[in-house]
């Protein structure tokens, strides 16, 4: 791995974030500073009324970059048409921090929210979880790891276009315009997976779990997009996971590039229809 290719990615997607900050005109939320086993860690909260559901939610980067004030609009619009909190939480980046300390990151916010009850009074029964881009894979693993204390606090999770596959190569996935390039997936998969991990281990490919290990998850939306190289492991885990019990809406869109559902309209509408049906049992 090119080490000045490497620094170089990672700054200029930095910079870019740091634009979309100074530049944001979205509701952002209130920020909110809270403690972590690493330190403070800053959130945006939309609150709702006392009693109403939570969605959380989780932004992209290639775990190396991102900022939850990109999804600002996301979580903006979703507060306002179904009136429930969101939580748009934030995480460490690699390769400061490699997995899986961002999502140790998530659940020391998420169990840090949940015992506030007088601070944040949404409906503990009605949660949901999701994420975009790397979002997601934090967003399932997350689910997996308080699954596997016996947990099960979510209604539903909403991944994204995840990337959940470190073990193939870039270079033999799917490519087409629009997609992640091979060698900015191979950056990141550098900088993310720490020396020693199998690239098949549940924390960071959760594609590679059997359905039987993936019993007990929540039901899912998969979102996967036609010009992306993560489209493949996306389907893929959908199948697993119904092969698990699991209730799974897999959407596809055509002509669509890589997480496009976070920004555009009708990825929005669908990921909030979804969560409608879920915390409301409406259609």
């Amino acid at each position: 791995m090119n080490e000045t290719k490497k620094q170089e990615l990672v700054a200029r997607m930095r910079k870019e974030d740091r634009l979309c900050r100074e530049n944001s005109t979205a509701d952002l939320g209130t920020p909110v500073v809270l403690p972590t086993r690493a330190g403070e860690s800053k959130v945006f909260v939309y609150e709702a009324a006392a009693g109403a559901p939570v969605f959380f939610n989780i932004h992209g980067g290639g775990f190396v970059a991102g900022i939850p004030e990109a999804d600002a609009d996301f979580c903006a619009k979703l507060h306002v048409t179904l009136q429930i909190w969101v939580v748009n939480l934030s995480y460490r980046l690699a390769p400061e921090t490699v997995c899986p300390g961002d999502k140790e990151d998530v659940l020391d916010l998420l169990e840090e929210i949940w015992k506030r009850e007088a601070e944040f009074p949404f409906d503990r029964n009605r949660m949901a979880i999701g994420g975009h881009s790397a979002g997601g894979n934090i967003a399932t693993t997350v689910c997996r790891m308080l699954r596997n204390q016996g947990r099960h606090p979510f209604l539903a999770q909403v991944l994204n276009c995840p990337p959940l596959d470190f073990f193939t190569p870039a270079a033999e996935k799917y490519f087409a315009e629009g997609a992640v390039p091979p060698e900015d997936a191979e950056i990141f998969d550098a900088c993310y997976r720490p020396e020693g991990m199998d690239a098949k281990d549940a924390r960071i490919s959760p594609l590679w779990q059997s359905p039987e290990e993936l019993t007990g998850m929540p039901d899912a939306l998969v979102i996967s997009a036609e010009h992306d190289s993560l489209r493949e492991e996306a389907e893929l885990y959908a199948g697993k996971l119904m092969q698990a019990g699991c209730e799974v809406t897999g959407k596809w869109f055509p002509g669509r590039r890589h997480a496009f559902a976070a920004s555009e309209a009708d990825g929005q509408d669908y990921m909030i229809a979804y969560l409608k049906r879920k915390l409301f049992g409406e259609e």
